[in-house]
């Protein structure tokens, strides 16, 4: 057809003289078409309604219909023409021939159909022999996931069985489609699959070698890419099979190359698998030998050389894979063999290490038995020998808080004494002014004996006041709360504290400070319990600047200062001295039971211990300590208002 006729739709007349031999003969006439085509024969439509130019779309392989013998000599032939016009991105779909006629006797036509059937009948032998391999291999996978060279060589296999199977319809178009659309979609996803299947089953070498993929692999991957890209672009023309050989041809290439290196390092399988690939190179060079000398191979019989130089490769992997799985299921059932007579074995074990159990239970139990005993009479024992520490602890705090008492108390007794002795005098010269009717001086010497009882009431009061806050630290507390004055506790307990270490050392003095924060509210708290814990933390804070001053250092001078304030409806009591200070890798264990740093005899390490259990946990407080070894130690005693 001319370039002109190239689109649209067109009517072409064709005449021709058939020879009497032709005419007394039933022939074929074949048509190729690029489009759909009406065929009409001496005005008569040869081809169905159904598949007129305006319905149906069209063949890559020739069409075919019948010319009735015996017809006239000059006979007249009309097409009815709609070319199709493939996308620009094909390359040489412009040099394709829109239509094309052929007239031959029907006999030689089903000679030519028998053998079209004969090779498509081939290709579908083999699309279903690569399925089996595939299923086969498939399962080998899923029965063991670790070998996953069976993984990559099934899908190798998928893809050429797809491919094969596509073939009568994507090369040999005995399949009529809507369009040529159609039948160019087909040949698309048909070499899509061969590359598919070229790289899995290189993939396949490298894992079942051991080899690890590197940059050949990537780089044969793009260029299959590549390629099948530019086979896709070059499918309507006449190279169209170029791309695709080279891409086969790197494939094969990189076998031989793993192969070889399998060969040479004297893997496993190669030999098997080596032999595969050099049957199938065999029939490859003598089909090229028979090509050469010219021997007609026509249809199926090229196709039965070929046949063997795609299969053995793989029948060769897949032969190895197979002897693998099946060494793999001998070596699993020597394996559960193994297993079974181990397991029958450990059972026997068991059974008696069971009995044995038994008789070192019972041992044992009779053992714990007699050991739990031992330990409840340890533990009896351990919670009396407790019970007298605490009771030591508390002891040797009323034993500094009667030393300060009984210094504290002496005052007051002095002036009991003096005024006693004083008043005495004044009555003996009160009787001698009566006796002498001295009015005037009865009635001065009567009021300083007023005067001095006064003083004596006073006296006698304070030292009564002493001696009920001893005996509220002696006695053993009720837990009941009452309103405290912290000021005025936290003052006694200073002066206290301070007399009673005096009274073992008359050579140590301190200075004590005081900051109370005027118009702090009551506290509802244990009174003697929180006196114990001032008594223990200012014992400490004495002992620790006596420490230091024991150290002959220059110019220092001991001090303790206590204070009180109200911070967010908490009361706060701060301890402070600048004693010893404590170590930073000790601060953690002060508060731990029976932890002291005092020598042997000197500290039951109780007292911070139950400080810390009655503030916190007594009062809802918090009881914490900030210092600096050698500078300075304060205690911060934190307590609710309510």
């Amino acid at each position: 057809m001319p370039r002109a006729t190239q689109t649209g739709v067109y009517w072409l007349r064709l005449r021709f003289h058939l020879s009497d031999s032709l005419r007394s003969r039933t022939l074929a006439l074949q048509f190729w078409r690029r489009g759909t085509a009406d065929v009409y024969l001496n005005g008569r439509l040869l081809s169905d309604s159904t598949h007129r130019a305006r319905v149906r779309g069209s063949r890559i392989a020739p069409g075919v219909l019948e010319v009735p013998a015996n017809g006239p000599a000059e006979q007249v032939l009309a097409l009815r023409v709609a070319p199709w016009h493939p996308a620009p991105l094909l390359l040489g779909a412009d040099r394709l021939t829109a239509l094309q006629l052929r007239l031959r006797p029907m006999a030689q036509l089903v000679q030519i159909e028998r053998g079209w059937a004969d090779e498509v009948a081939l290709w579908r032998v083999m699309a279903a022999m690569f399925l089996l391999l595939a299923l086969l291999h498939w399962v080998f996978y899923r029965y063991n996931p670790t070998q996953r060279a069976n993984r990559y060589f099934a899908l190798y296999s998928l893809a050429y069985c797809l491919f094969m199977a596509s073939v009568p319809y994507a090369i040999t178009g005995s399949v009529e489609f809507p369009s040529w659309a159609w039948s160019v979609a087909i040949a698309v996803v048909s070499y899509g699959l061969l590359t598919l299947g070229g790289l899995w089953g290189v993939r396949a070498l490298y894992t079942l070698f051991g080899f690890a993929p590197g940059r050949v692999y990537r780089g044969l991957a793009l260029s299959g890419g590549l390629l099948l890209l530019a086979q896709w672009l070059t499918l309507l023309s006449p190279w169209y099979l170029i791309p695709y050989l080279v891409f086969a041809v790197l494939v094969l290439a990189e076998s031989l190359r793993l192969t070889g290196r399998a060969l040479r390092a004297r893997r496993r399988g190669a030999p098997i698998i080596a032999a595969g690939f050099g049957g199938g190179l065999l029939f490859i060079l003598l089909n090229l030998t028979l090509l050469v000398l010219g021997v007609p191979l026509d249809g199926i019989g090229s196709n039965l050389l070929f046949v063997p130089a795609i299969l053995l490769p793989p029948l060769g992997i897949s032969f190895f894979l197979a002897r693998e799985f099946a060494l793999g299921a001998e070596l699993l059932l020597v394996k559960l063999g193994e297993v079974e007579r181990l397991s029958a074995q450990t059972l026997a074990q068991e059974q008696e290490k069971q009995a044995l159990l038994e008789g070192q239970n019972e041992t044992l139990e009779h053992q714990v038995a007699e050991r739990t005993g031992e330990l409840q009479r340890s533990l009896t024992d351990l919670r009396a020998t407790q019970a007298q520490l605490i009771q030591k602890e508390k002891m040797a705090s009323l034993g500094e808080l009667t030393a300060g008492i009984a210094h504290e108390i002496q005052n007051p007794l002095n002036f009991v004494n003096n005024f006693s002795e004083v008043s005495a005098e004044l009555m003996a010269e009160l009787r001698e002014a009566q006796a002498a009717g001295d009015t005037e001086e009865v009635r001065a010497l009567a009021d300083d004996v007023t005067q001095n009882l006064g003083k004596i009431t006073e006296h006698g009061k304070r030292a009564a006041a002493i001696v009920k806050g001893m005996l509220e630290h002696s006695r053993t507390s009720t837990g009941e709360r009452t309103p405290a004055d912290l000021n005025a506790l936290c003052d006694e307990y200073l002066r206290l504290t301070y007399q009673g270490l005096r009274a073992k050392d008359k050579s140590f003095n301190a200075a004590l400070e005081t900051d109370f924060a005027p118009g702090l509210p009551l506290v509802e708290a244990v009174g003697a319990d929180v006196g114990r814990v001032l008594l223990n933390l200012l014992g400490n804070a004495f002992y620790a600047v006596r420490q230091r001053q024991q150290s002959s250092e220059a110019g220092y001078q001991p001090t303790v200062l206590v204070s009180t304030r109200q911070i967010d409806g908490r009361v706060e009591i701060r301890v402070a001295d600048n004693g010893t200070g404590i170590p930073d890798d000790i601060k953690a264990k002060i508060f731990q039971p029976f932890f002291t740093t005092k020598p042997t005899g000197e500290g039951t390490g109780l007292g911070l211990s139950l400080s810390h259990d009655i503030i916190a946990q007594g009062h809802g407080g918090a009881l914490t300590v900030a210092s600096q070894e050698g500078k300075f130690t304060e205690f911060l005693i934190s307590l609710p208002i309510n």
